[in-house]
């Protein structure tokens, strides 16, 4: 067995990092790849967009259709992508070299790694309020920083050993998130679907054009929830076998991710309309649900804390080492948990009162990047029919993916539009651009792929469908 192999054991830590993985080594299932997804969704994040869609003033069933069908099929694309991870068998940001440019591919990197760290920070602080609710019902009352400061070191000590250890230890204890979560979900759901009332809203009924105005807004937010994992979808499925077949995949992505980040968001929006619970839907569930049903509750907010920032940090290490930093995975990913830390005081000590509510805008500005990103490099990949070559990924081999100046223009000229375009049309509370300011509503998650994706397909279609059709693919 080769050291590298034997590397990418549960619970020991992996050397590997956005090396191309041999087919030897990729005995990873997609059941297996499945069940990851599945825990790695069942996180509070996905119950607080629940929460976010319902303040928003819809009816109840309008934010249930909205949180639950968008939130699912925004998965679709991180299902697709998926895909070529198999194929390529490296993580996303060294296969999108083919995409955007040897050079120009660390600009998408730099950023995937500024936006992991951001997620990094939310995943936490949900997991922190999650254990100052705890040491509430221990008896330490409003224990304020001294509790928070307790919770951050508990709750990122263990968030930062999963990804620390690597891949194989992360596939591994998605198993047990994926159960306990799902039977904690349950329970509160099963608590809370006796009292809900399907035509219940905050405020005042909305007239029309407001209502159409607000499904807009929730839809750009239920889809970020998911295509936001567009940045990472190529790094877990790159230990598969290349031939494991694309029905397999897609299926397997799209069914553990939709199940959970689904029902979660159902889960929220029933919380929403039953009770006040705030941008809080850990602590503030308290007296809506039996108590010994709220334990668990919180026990489970803190695992899919943990479970989801494993992922965000594994991916985060990735990208540090596409940008160009000179370090071991694991090192990056101590690199990242040293920068997130500092978010997290901010967030924890500073602007508690005032981070979460602001969520939906932050979500809804990452992806005006994320959009055109995404749909210009699912287009080149399903032309590339989802393989890249290693060789040239890395640098060797005379390589075509080099681009102009290392960055392909194409794919460049597509994205900057799509941006442009989610700029100008999006409406959230602390980022407006003027088009949607004069819509009075937000169509940036649409804007920004459509352009992207229209301009790639003229610029690109013929020039990469002709590149991969020259390249030969027997010696990755």
């Amino acid at each position: 067995m080769a050291q590298d192999e034997a590397d990418n054991r549960a619970f020991v830590v992996e050397q590997r990092g956005i090396e191309f993985v041999p087919h030897d080594e990729r005995n990873m299932t997609p059941r297996q790849l499945g069940v990851f997804w599945l825990g790695s969704s069942f996180y509070p994040f996905n119950v607080l967009l629940g929460v976010i869609i319902y303040s928003l003033g819809m009816p109840l069933w309008l934010s249930i259709l909205i949180t639950v069908v968008g939130g699912a099929l925004s998965y679709a694309p991180v299902a697709l992508a998926s895909i070529a991870g198999a194929r390529s068998g490296m993580p996303t940001h060294i296969t999108l070299r083919a995409t955007f440019g040897m050079g120009g591919e660390r600009v998408n990197a730099l950023l995937g790694w500024i936006v992991g760290i951001i997620y990094e920070i939310i995943n936490v602080a949900v997991g922190v309020f999650a254990a100052v609710a705890i040491f509430n019902e221990l008896g330490w009352h409003n224990s304020g920083n001294g509790g928070l400061a307790v919770g951050l070191i508990v709750v990122y000590g263990l968030c930062i050993s999963l990804p620390l250890f690597g891949h194989a230890t992360m596939m591994a204890v998605q198993k047990f998130f994926s159960v306990a979560l799902a039977i904690a979900s349950l329970l509160l759901f099963l608590a809370l679907v006796g009292d809900i009332h399907l035509g219940a809203r905050i405020g005042d009924p909305l007239g029309g054009k407001a209502t159409v105005e607000m499904v807009f807004v929730a839809m750009g937010i239920a889809w970020a929830g998911g295509y936001s994992y567009m940045i990472v979808a190529l790094d877990y499925p790159r230990y598969m076998p290349e031939r494991t077949p694309s029905r397999s995949i897609f299926w397997q992505v799209l069914g553990g991710s939709a199940i959970a980040a689904g029902f979660l968001g159902l889960v929220g929006t029933m919380m929403a309309a039953q009770a006040d619970i705030g941008f809080d839907p850990v602590a503030n569930v308290k007296g809506i649900v039996p108590q010994w049903i709220f334990i668990i509750w919180i026990f489970a907010a803190i695992g899919g804390s943990i479970s989801n920032n494993a992922l965000t940090l594994y991916s985060a290490g990735l990208a540090a080492q596409a940008v160009g930093l000179p370090l071991k995975r694991w090192q990056a990913t101590i690199v990242d948990g040293i920068i997130a830390i500092a978010g997290l005081i901010y967030t924890l000590f500073v602007a508690r009162d005032t981070f979460l509510g602001d969520l939906g805008s932050w979500i809804i500005l990452a992806i005006a990047w994320i959009g055109p990103f995404g749909i210009v490099y699912l287009f080149d990949l399903w032309w590339r029919n989802w393989r890249v070559r290693a060789d040239h990924a890395h640098g060797e081999g005379g390589n075509p993916y080099a681009g102009i100046k290392g960055t392909r223009v194409a794919a460049w000229v597509a994205t900057v539009a799509g941006i442009i375009a989610a700029l100008l049309t999006i409406a959230s509370p602390k980022f407006t651009g003027p088009l949607g300011d004069a819509l009075d509503t937000d169509l940036s998650w649409l804007a920004g792929p459509v352009v992207a994706g229209i301009i790639y397909w003229v610029m690109a279609r013929r020039q990469v469908a002709a590149e991969h059709k020259r390249l030969t693919y027997t010696d990755n």
